[in-house]
């Protein structure tokens, strides 16, 4: 029996948020970690309000809101703002339930920012790199790395050496015995009726090897990119980035 395709709306709602994350969704562990770091400073959080007045948005979930955005890059609190108005996901993470009405996006970035600028964001990531779970992961070797990037249109196979034949002022370029122009000579145009050609460009670049062999802007220029130049690090280069470790 084929099913209705009908949209009806309910008065009730029993979604359960936890029971929709899967069990070994990456965030489950990453909530858990966060909630035990914000659970010790909970005296640092209750100090920093009065008793009196209309409740704010409770500090636990702007920090976990700011994690969600750091983590899944999200531009702006406007486009935060909107994604947790039907991501689950962000819900949960959060701690708002399914019938939970979503902050206005100013309202949220002016408590976030008069919570982020006293001294509790450095204790709340503190804590957390104090956590028992992740403490295990940290080193106190150092690591540096320079990402200098140059973008191009081009790969190391494109960089072919240049054409060094450079007609000489007596020859004009074209085959000897031809003194008429090619105006004189045209090509004969394809019918509708004969094949078509197909093209003979290649789709990739072909393998080459290119070990032991020197290369330098002088003599070699990239097929797909020609304002593309070869540039080499100090020490390691590879895709235009090096790294150095102490």
């Amino acid at each position: 029996m084929r099913g209705t395709d009908e949209t009806s709306g309910s008065l009730f709602s029993y979604v359960d948020l936890e029971a929709r994350i899967p069990a070994r969704h990456p965030l489950r562990k990453i909530r858990q970690v966060v909630n035990d770091a914000l659970a010790s400073l909970d005296a640092g959080f209750e100090a920093l309000y009065v008793d009196f007045g209309r409740p704010s948005i409770a500090p636990e979930r702007l920090i976990r809101a700011s994690l969600i955005q750091i983590l899944f890059s999200i531009r702006s609190e406007r486009q935060l703002m909107e994604q947790m108005q039907y991501n689950l996901l962000f819900r949960w993470f959060v701690g708002l339930g399914i019938d939970d009405a979503v902050w206005v996006p100013t309202v949220f970035s002016k408590n976030r920012d008069r919570l982020l600028t006293t001294d509790m964001s450095r204790k709340v990531m503190a804590a957390i790199l104090a956590h028992r779970e992740v403490a295990p992961l940290l080193s106190d070797d150092h690591f540096s790395v320079d990402g200098t990037l140059v973008k191009a249109w081009a790969s190391m196979k494109s960089f072919q050496p240049k054409a060094t034949d450079t007609p000489s002022d007596d020859d004009p370029g074209g085959p000897s015995g031809q003194d008429s122009p090619a105006e004189d000579h045209p090509e004969p145009t394809p019918s509708e009726t004969d094949p078509m050609s197909r093209p003979t460009r290649q789709n990739r670049n072909a393998e080459v090897d290119f070990r032991g062999e020197k290369r330098s802007n002088a003599t070699h220029a990239s097929t797909t990119d020609p304002d593309a130049r070869l540039y080499k690090m100090s020490v390691v280069r590879t895709f235009g980035a090096t790294c150095g470790v102490d």
